[in-house]
């Protein structure tokens, strides 16, 4: 019983990762060809939905992606998603409180635009399952039942009938969680969804597995046998073995044990040629303890130590431990009792190991108890002395409560100024930085314009000068004179480009996406890699500061991945939605250690400092299939 809920959650797990990796080739091809804005949302979150079987680390980079996208084309149903397999990939990290963020912000954006909510209430079920809270789990998954009902989601309702089945089993509410399995075999049987479908032998043999636990053998064998049936018909061979393994060890309960052996060596025959270790030690240990109620000594052993030996190369004690206490009573049957002795102390020692954190639990309880017993007594001991001076203690008790209750309202009176003070002093140093950062930009674009004033008005002129009078002297064609007009040509073209760069013409003259747009444009003649640039939205307004700020960030950050990334090509995307205005600078490089960059790199210092100064938030990303760089700010903050 304990491996049924695994193996069903295994079912649904392998056939979405049975052809993962073509999957994610073919879309990665898709993403390179020129598509809608809604098909590459589209592509962009499948890519985060199949790396999540692979890496999760890759399926959240995949995940802002698609957010980010989707959120700047306003394309709701892929925003939700973004989020819901972004907190699916934190949950299979075991990162659960991060999961819960993303898995509510996704319920967020389904309810405000009325989207399907059905996946969304299978992971929070699963989320709340797997940290305890099995009353929240079942609560949302009869909510995300009622709402397949409406929606007729046929697949979603099956899903959440065997993970709540699955909950009352762990409950240990039988009768609650066999009901819930029969409803799913229903839909099973009527279905044509082919993944509905193959599941029903699994569900079928879950429901004989639950009969076992409350010793209703005979309603166990016909679940098993048509079980069975199911797998035959799709020819599964792993639920096959499993059925002849269950069906083997119904009938040693039931004191068949010839039956029980023909059984079991099917199951064992099967699993013997797929090779997986645990089940194969199953189907030992079963044999070794079918063939010990028969009194054949020498095959029980030789299953048993089978048995022990695969489950301890697989380091399976909860396995190892179970064996043992099985070979124990068998030797006690044969009144063998110094072996069996032998193998209870193995199974104690295995067993000790594993409920080592209970037991220190439990030795809490008794102390805890203990020390309340003890209590206790001397509080009957000393009740008449208290009953005497009772009056006295509730006078000294309501006087020294009224002093308590005092001094706790002149503490939190305290503490509330005390938070205000701190509040105050914590904003007057935030304004302090900010004007400090900005008198510090403000400088360095004041001395940017004074350095390209002077070489343009003053050293470009001597230039010019000295040009004229050498080419007054060409009438000589003097080849020297030539050659120096010439140098001073490229001098000249330098001295400008310089100066162009210090203080682009097109952020004097125009807004931040015409300069961004130029810049990209001249980078792009001038390096090797395709640099790219893609303006979103709606126009941006706002003030020549922030502008500054903005394009001196993607500068930055181009100029870095040109030096550092060793990429081939260059995106930089500024787009503007309602009032968050996003600046997104993305390569296909090498990426970097973050840490180190972030510690040492004082180009992502000056990145910083205009950040902050632009009270905006900084996403970024870098691993070996490149970096990405995302700015998001509110057009109501930027000054």
């Amino acid at each position: 019983m304990r491996l049924f809920y695994t193996l069903l959650a295994l079912l649904f797990y392998m056939t979405v990762t049975a052809q993962t990796g073509k999957i994610i080739d073919s879309l990665k091809i898709e993403l390179t060809k020129q598509q809608e804005d809604t098909i590459r949302a589209q592509v962009l979150n499948d890519l985060s939905y199949y790396y999540l079987y692979q890496n999760t680390d890759t399926a959240l980079l995949y995940g802002r992606k698609t957010y980010t996208f989707a959120n700047t084309i306003g394309y709701h149903k892929v925003r939700a998603k973004s989020k819901l397999y972004m907190g699916n990939a934190f949950l299979f990290s075991d990162r659960v409180d991060s999961a819960q963020v993303y898995y509510n912000r996704a319920l967020e954006i389904s309810n405000e635009h009325d989207l399907d909510k059905s996946a969304i209430y299978s992971s929070l079920g699963m989320f709340y399952k797997s940290t305890g809270a099995y009353e929240k789990a079942t609560d949302i998954y009869y909510k995300g039942i009622a709402d397949d009902e409406n929606t007729g989601n046929e697949y979603g309702k099956f899903i959440k009938l065997n993970n709540l089945s699955n909950v009352y089993g762990i409950l240990e509410n039988y009768e609650k969680s066999t009901s819930l399995l029969k409803e799913a075999v229903a839909i099973s049987e009527k279905s044509e969804n082919p993944n509905i479908k193959y599941a029903l032998g699994t569900i079928l043999n879950g429901i004989g597995s639950l009969y076992i636990q409350v010793n209703n053998f005979d309603e166990a064998i016909l679940y098993f046998n048509r079980s069975l049936e199911a797998n035959l018909a799709s020819d599964n061979e792993k639920e096959i073995a499993r059925n002849y393994q269950n069906l083997g060890a119904v009938f040693e309960k039931k004191n068949q044990y010839q039956k029980s052996l023909e059984y079991l060596n099917k199951a064992f025959s099967i699993r013997e040629k797929l090779g997986n270790k645990k089940e194969l030690s199953e189907t030992h240990f079963q044999l070794g303890s079918t063939y010990g109620k028969l009194l054949n000594t020498s095959k029980s052993e030789f299953h048993f130590k089978s048995a022990l030996a695969l489950a301890k190369e697989i380091k399976d004690k909860p396995l190892i431990a179970e064996i043992y206490l099985t070979q124990s009573n068998t030797y006690e049957d044969w009144n063998k009792a110094q072996k069996a002795l032998a193998s209870y102390k193995a199974y104690s020692s295995y067993r000790d190991s594993i409920v080592q954190s209970e037991s220190l639990t439990n030795i809490s309880e008794i102390e805890t108890k203990y020390e309340t017993a003890k209590k206790d007594k001397e509080i009957l001991e000393q009740r008449f002395e208290i009953e005497q001076t009772s009056n006295t203690l509730k006078r000294r008790n309501t006087l020294l409560y009224y002093l308590l209750g005092a001094l706790v309202l002149l503490w939190l009176v305290f503490r509330q100024r005390q938070k205000r003070k701190n509040q105050e002093i914590t904003t007057l140093k935030r304004e302090h930085q900010i004007k400090t950062l900005e008198s510090l930009i403000q400088g360095e674009e004041k001395e940017r314009f004074r350095i390209a004033k002077e070489l343009h008005d003053g050293v470009n002129g001597d230039l010019s000068a000295i040009k004229f009078k050498l080419t007054s002297l060409l009438e000589k064609n003097n080849k020297i004179i030539n050659e120096a007009i010439s140098m001073i040509d490229d001098s000249c073209k330098q001295v400008r480009a310089i100066s162009h760069n210090l203080i682009p013409p097109s952020l004097e003259n125009f807004n931040v996406s015409e300069a961004l747009a130029e810049y990209c444009e001249n980078a792009n003649s001038i390096h090797e890699p395709d640099i790219f640039f893609q303006h979103m939205g709606s126009d941006i307004k706002i003030s020549k500061n922030a502008e500054i700020n903005i394009f001196r960030i993607a500068q930055e950050l181009v100029a870095n991945a040109l030096k550092h990334a060793q990429a081939t090509l260059i995106n930089v995307q500024l787009s503007c939605r309602d009032n968050e205005i996003q600046l997104t600078v993305e390569d296909n490089g090498i990426g970097f250690n973050v840490e180190v960059e972030n510690t040492h790199g004082i180009g992502l210092k000056n990145i910083n400092s205009r950040v902050e100064y632009l009270k905006a938030d900084k996403d970024m990303i870098s691993n070996k299939e490149g970096t990405s760089y995302t700015i998001t700010m509110d057009k109501d903050t930027l000054s």
